[in-house]
C-alpha cells in the first residue's frame, strides 16, 4: 500500500496567558521601554483566552488540519512557580479542546520559574520535551530548551532557557540521520541570524531573540537532506529567512498588539505538505 504523503498543519505561538496582568517586576522582558508603551499594552494578555478559543473553534470547524502545533510561551509568567504551574495547567486544558493531533514546545516564560523542564513536561504529558513523531509520511521534530539556573531569571527567563542541551543535540543528530522522511523542525527561539531591526522587543538586544547555541543546531540541520523547513516563535513578528538553503519561518505572537491599536495580531500559519512540496500561508484570527 502506497504511503500517504499529504499533511495539513496549523501553527501558532506565544499565547502569553495569565489569570491577571503581572506587574513589570513579576514578568516580561525589560529590553525596550522607550516607546511609550508598557509590556502589557504590547502583549494583550487579557485577550489570550478569547483569541485562543476563537482559533480553536476555527481549527476544529473550518480548517480541520491533521496536526496543530504551538511554539511556546503558553503563559505570561509571574516568576512564581506555583502560580505559573496553575496557569500552565489551565491553558493546557483549553488546548486539549483541539480536535486535531496537538503538539507543543515550551517557551522561556513557561520555563522561567521552574527548577527543571520536567515540571512543564509533566503538565504537557511528555516524557521528554525534545522528541519526534511520524505522521502521514512526514517526520516532525520538536526541540525543547534546557534550564540553566546559573543564568538567573532576568529578561523573562530568556538567558536561563535559550540553550539546547548537549544531550538533546546528540539525540537530534542521531534522529535525523536515521530518518528518511521529509522533515520539519519546531522550536521556540529563533535559529536564523537576524539583526532584529525594527523589532519592538529585541532590537536593542538581538541575541535575546535567538537560540544561544544555534550554530551547533545549524551544523546538524545542514546535514539533513530531508529538511523542508524550520518553524519558531518568540520574536513577536512574522517573517521568513532563508539561510544556507534552509527556510526558517518565524511566527508572531497570538496576542501581540502589533499595530498598537488594541487588536491582537491573532496570527497563525496554515501549512500544506504534499510530497516534498511545502506551502506556508499566514492568516489571522479576529475577535
Amino acid at each position: 500500500m502506497e504511503q500517504k504523503t499529504k499533511l495539513k498543519l496549523v501553527i501558532f505561538s506565544d499565547i502569553h496567558y495569565a489569570d491577571e496582568i503581572p506587574s513589570p517586576t513579576d514578568s516580561s522582558t525589560t529590553i525596550k521601554r522607550d516607546e511609550g508603551f508598557l509590556e502589557t499594552e504590547k502583549k494583550l494578555i487579557h485577550l489570550a483566552v478569547p483569541v485562543l478559543n476563537k482559533l480553536i473553534d476555527k481549527i476544529n470547524n473550518e480548517i480541520k488540519p491533521d496536526v496543530a502545533i504551538n511554539l511556546g510561551d503558553l503563559i505570561e509568567d509571574f516568576d512564581n512557580r506555583e502560580q505559573d504551574i496553575d496557569n500552565l495547567k489551565y491553558i493546557w486544558s483549553l488546548l486539549k479542546n483541539i480536535d486535531a493531533q496537538f503538539y507543543s514546545v515550551a517557551g522561556n516564560h513557561d520555563l522561567r520559574s521552574m527548577h527543571s523542564r520536567k515540571e512543564v513536561e509533566d503538565i504537557m504529558g511528555y516524557n521528554h520535551s525534545t522528541y519526534s513523531v511520524d505522521i502521514n509520511g512526514y517526520h516532525l521534530v520538536f526541540i525543547g530548551n534546557d534550564i540553566r539556573e546559573e543564568y538567573g531569571n532576568f529578561e523573562g527567563g530568556i538567558f536561563k532557557t535559550q540553550f539546547i542541551s548537549e544531550e538533546d543535540l546528540k539525540w537530534l543528530e542521531k534522529d535525523l540521520k536515521q530518518n528518511n522522511l521529509p522533515s520539519l523542525i519546531f522550536t521556540h527561539f529563533g535559529v536564523a541570524e537576524d539583526e532584529m531591526k525594527g523589532n519592538w522587543w529585541f532590537e536593542n538586544l538581538p541575541e535575546a531573540a535567538l537560540l544561544g547555541n544555534r550554530n551547533d543546531l545549524k551544523k546538524i540541520l545542514k546535514q539533513d537532506k530531508n529538511l523542508l523547513g524550520v518553524f519558531s516563535g518568540h520574536q513577536h513578528w512574522t517573517k521568513r529567512i532563508t539561510e544556507d538553503g534552509i527556510d526558517y519561518h518565524v511566527i508572531g505572537a497570538l496576542i501581540e498588539n502589533i499595530n498598537n491599536d488594541g487588536i491582537p495580531d491573532g496570527v497563525y500559519f496554515e501549512v500544506e505538505l504534499e510530497g516534498h512540496n511545502i506551502k506556508v500561508s499566514k492568516n489571522h484570527v479576529k475577535l
